[in-house]
């Protein structure tokens, strides 16, 4: 009878004694030991693999052939596309920082401007204030450097309808009115601190004694317009007091100290 070349553990335990001895265990069964003989199991695992990749490799074949390039033409398209979506991730790396300095620098700008703006308001609201201030004290015949920071701290500059109106204000920052229910102006304030036992010592023939009662006090220059050294080298000032002085038929003059 013929001899298998490999038999299981429950073949080989069928087999007769003297035949038992012609096999040899191996991985869990036995084989045939004949001298001369390789184990080709191993061949055969890496033939099966080889004609695997064989296999795979002729279906790659088969597509490149199928958008009609050589593989490394294909090669060579993928690392271009590779090369294009990096530049595209620097580019927009490069547009974010250009857009965060965009925005940086327009908010400098807008702050400089608002900055700018807050100074020409200062500016025009100082002038409106001592323009409108000067020439009522002027009308009043008061001292303009004894009174006119009074009634600065008294009034503000409110804005109307696109326009700048100066209005007395009380304590709270609301604007006063007069009995007849009109915002009270200038001109009514400086009224007032004629009337002011405080405040009538600066204006012409006004004034109080011990006994209350008026007191002309010739030695003074009331109505007369001062400004003082600092104040004539603002342009704003200088002319808003000159322009009060001509109104009211009197000459500016700077002081000496």
């Amino acid at each position: 009878m013929s001899l298998k070349l490999k038999v299981t553990a429950d073949e080989w335990k069928s087999l007769d004694e003297g035949i038992k001895g012609l096999y040899e265990e191996k991985d869990g069964g036995y084989v045939l030991s004949i001298d001369g003989l390789e184990d080709t199991n191993g061949l055969k695992s890496a033939l099966e693999k080889e004609r695997k990749a064989r296999s795979e490799y002729e279906k790659t074949v088969r597509q490149y052939q199928g958008l009609g390039k050589s593989p490394d033409e294909i090669a060579e398209l993928v690392k271009a596309q590779e090369e294009s979506e990096k530049s595209k991730l620097e580019q927009k790396g490069e547009w974010e920082k250009l857009k965060a300095q965009l925005l940086e620098s327009h908010k400098k700008e807008l702050a400089a401007r608002d900055e700018a703006v807050q100074k020409m308001k200062g500016t025009l609201e100082s002038y409106l204030v001592d323009a409108a201030a000067t020439e009522a004290i002027a009308a009043a015949k008061g001292i303009p450097q004894l009174l006119l920071p009074h009634v600065k701290s008294a009034v503000k500059v409110i804005e109307e309808d696109g326009k700048y109106q100066v209005r007395v204000v009380g304590p709270d920052g609301s604007p006063r009115m007069n009995a007849k229910g009109e915002f009270l102006g200038i001109k009514d304030f400086v009224s007032e601190m004629r009337e002011s036992e405080v405040f009538s010592r600066a204006f012409d023939g006004t004034g109080t004694t011990g006994s209350g009662t008026p007191a002309n006090r010739g030695q003074t220059r009331p109505g007369s317009f001062i400004l003082s050294r600092e104040d004539a080298r603002d342009p704003m000032k200088y002319r808003a007091a000159r322009e009060a002085a001509a109104k009211a038929g009197q000459e500016l003059q700077i002081a000496t100290e």
